[in-house]
């Protein structure tokens, strides 16, 4: 996935929704192939329907199996005759969430593409969603695509917390900032990094932000706050059209009551957001 200690995405997952006729993760990952004709893309669709038991059932699941394959390989049709390598899988699952999270880590995927669509904070916390497991449970990083959002990434906020002193948080500030570096040198973006914190005495130190992220000081803004309301006022005021945070794996009560800063922010920004494990 790295090079040099920077991030690549050459083996792009993206999950094929079947009930619905617009695909923004689909189009963003036919976006990136086309500017990067070195990527691999897998496009994966679940399936399920409640099928009466009978001697004839295996045949008929295989049989819709079989259909949603060949929609999906019409649909990838364009790509494959540019040159660009893509493959597709389709499985029968009822349980379609977890279906994706065993499927990126088979097919060795440095990053998930999913469509994102606006849930209530009641619908989020009362019932389990599919952005919440991606984000949760997937190893790579999940890349959630709103709809009618710009193709191209122009301008990116990072969201790090210097001031971690535990291990992990080090290692991810690290892969977020190279990722956003990767951004800056390769896409040109126009890349911020933001670093929330809750009072005086827990103020990151600019000189320290800007030797980190390699940026100029004017692309360095620290917010006193909760990082979530730093993160959506920030992004908005600056017009971002991809933001970039931070994940911690939490399940159980501790998800329900914590949950992570992405997905607090979810819901709350209109543009396309990458959660990083």
């Amino acid at each position: 996935m790295s090079r040099g200690g920077v991030m690549e995405f050459t083996n792009i997952f993206v999950v094929f929704d079947p009930v619905r006729e617009k695909q923004p993760a689909l189009e963003r990952a036919m976006v990136m192939a086309q500017q990067e004709m070195s990527v691999n893309l897998h496009v994966f669709a679940c399936i399920y329907s409640d099928i009466p038991k009978s001697a004839g059932k295996p045949g008929e699941v295989k049989e819709l199996i079989a259909c949603q394959k060949e929609a999906l390989n019409a649909i990838v049709a364009p790509l494959v005759d540019q040159g660009v390598q893509v493959t597709t899988e389709v499985e029968w699952d009822k349980d379609w969430y977890h279906a994706v999270v065993r499927a990126s880590v088979k097919n060795s995927a440095d990053v998930v593409l999913k469509s994102s669509y606006k849930h209530t904070a009641s619908q989020r916390i009362l019932n389990r969603t599919s952005d919440w497991t991606l984000i949760r449970e997937c190893l790579c990083p999940v890349m959630l695509v709103k709809e009618d959002t710009q193709q191209d990434v122009r301008k990116v906020l990072a969201a790090i917390d210097i001031r971690t002193e535990k291990d992990s948080g080090e290692n991810l500030n690290q892969r977020i900032i190279d990722f956003s570096q990767k951004l800056l040198d390769r896409q040109h973006a126009e890349v911020h990094f933001v670093n929330a914190h809750k009072d005086l005495s827990s103020s990151p130190d600019r000189n320290a932000l800007i030797r980190s992220c390699g940026v100029e000081s004017d692309k360095i803004h620290i917010k006193r706050g909760q990082p979530e309301d730093v993160i959506v006022a920030k992004a908005k005021k600056l017009g971002a059209n991809l933001v970039v945070v931070g994940t911690s794996a939490r399940s159980g009560f501790s998800a329900l009551v914590n949950g992570n800063t992405v997905e607090k922010v979810l819901d709350r920004l209109e543009c396309d957001i990458l959660s990083m494990p």
